[in-house]
């Protein structure tokens, strides 16, 4: 039978490879917090990041294109050649001989041959891992492995051109990747992209609880991160669910917590009388809301009705917090504020949100801008005269940032009382007290 941990991977892979680049989120608890639960983890989550490097390996052993061969088999060289490349703990025969089990037992007899051969080519690419030079981009004989190092590679198979190169380096679209060469230049959209190679830490918000997160500090869970109400998490994933239901802390990095802390340094909390944020998501920036107006109604609303009731339950002062679906929303809730986190492109948290980066094209990011209007126009039809706007992304795209903002304010006569932009810092392996998400946020004021 085959191994069960690599069986449950490479079947959650055949159901993103039915769906790619349209990949969907994986559902809370879809891994165990077990040994074999988070070695199934690894190998989906190296897949799903470095998708178009392994195919690009993969398909050096084919005769065919990868994407003609059915689900079930490309999930199995995908899974195959993630842990060759990316887990350096995996033994190579393991990784063979478990992937030819799986292709015999639960594809067909002759799957198992093709497998053996694609992977045995696969791995006989590999040379030494190394920590990774700082020309890594310009090397067609290495390979980012996620952690921080590189995976010598016994001959140079990648392509001569830059942003082709880098496209199957950092597995992001060839696209997405010009655009930030143009905007950026070369070594910045490198350093960008490395970004989203691996698992970004996970940076707790402390602003409610200082204290609080000293004592995680000083117990050793966690560390300080460079923003002063932030600390990096560093112990397990299940005690971090018990703090947080325990304790005033809620995951959110420093780049999201800047959004609403942008608007309470531009607006004096005296006059704010009424507080919506519009697209409320899990209630984050509510929370910093409720905290910076702290003499203010508050209103936490969002188009998901699913998500209506864990708001309800995660928001603090039941009496001054009033959750409400978009629709309840009326001319008599008319507001001070209104924040407008806006659903994006996410092209500034690929490292946290993997399954976004394949689908960002020019198409879709036109679509999002539509979107994004048309949540503009809400906004301010529930925004009172001379009223504080504020828009968010988690996006780096200018069209979704300024260009909205440019358009908001000669189409609506705003008044732009100032705007923030960061770009994603840290890398795999990498100091994590320093890490930070890309983000933009423009406040603007209604003429009364």
């Amino acid at each position: 039978m085959p191994d069960a941990a690599r069986a449950f991977a490479i079947e959650t892979i055949a159901s993103h490879v039915r769906r790619f680049p349209d990949l969907a989120i994986s559902p809370e608890g879809a891994f165990d917090d077990s040994r074999d639960g988070a070695f199934s983890h690894a190998i989906v989550d190296g897949v799903l990041r470095r998708w178009f490097t392994l195919e690009f390996v993969i398909g050096l052993g084919l005769k065919q294109r990868f994407d003609a061969l059915e689900p079930d088999l490309q999930a199995v060289l995908l899974a195959g050649a993630a842990q060759l490349l990316l887990l350096d703990r995996v033994p190579d025969h393991a990784a063979l001989d478990e992937s030819v089990r799986y292709a015999k037992a639960r594809i067909r007899p002759g799957a198992g041959g093709l497998v053996n051969a694609v992977l045995r080519r696969v791995a006989e690419l590999k040379g030494d891992r190394a920590a990774a030079p700082s020309n890594w981009a310009d090397r067609r004989d290495l390979l980012l492995d996620g952690s921080g190092r590189v995976l010598h590679l016994q001959r140079p198979i990648l392509p001569e051109d830059f942003t082709q190169r880098l496209s199957i380096q950092t597995s992001l679209p060839r696209g997405l990747l010009d655009r930030w060469v143009t905007a950026h230049g070369r070594e910045v959209a490198a350093s960008m992209a490395l970004k989203a190679t691996g698992p970004a830490p996970t940076i707790l918000n402390i602003e409610s609880d200082p204290a609080g997160g000293e004592r995680l500090v000083t117990e050793g869970r966690a560390i300080r991160h460079n923003e002063p109400l932030a600390i990096v998490w560093k112990a397990d994933r299940l005690s971090l669910r018990g703090v947080l239901q325990r304790e005033r802390l809620w995951v959110q990095d420093p780049s999201s917590a800047d959004v609403v802390r942008t608007v309470a340094r531009l607006v004096p909390p005296g006059g704010i009388r009424t507080v919506l944020d519009l697209c409320a998501g899990q209630g984050t920036k509510t929370r910093q809301l409720a905290r910076a107006f702290s003499q203010a109604r508050i209103m936490a609303a969002d188009v998901d009705r699913r998500r209506l009731a864990a708001l309800r339950e995660a928001l603090p002062d039941a009496a001054r917090v009033r959750v409400a679906h978009v629709e309840e929303l009326g001319e008599p809730d008319a507001a001070d504020l209104v924040l407008l986190d806006v659903p994006c492109s996410n092209s500034g948290v690929l490292a946290r949100r993997v399954e976004a980066r394949y689908r960002i094209n020019a198409k879709a990011v036109g679509e999002l801008q539509a979107l994004q209007r048309s949540i503009v126009e809400k906004g301010l039809s529930l925004l009172r005269s001379g009223g504080i706007l504020t828009y968010s992304t988690c996006s780096l795209e200018p069209e979704e940032n300024q260009s909205q903002r440019e358009w908001a304010v000669t189409t609506f006569g705003l008044e732009l009382l100032g705007e923030t932009r960061h770009l994603p810092a840290g890398a795999p392996g990498g100091d994590p007290t320093s890490a930070r998400d890309g983000s933009y946020v423009a406040v603007m004021r209604s003429r009364g």
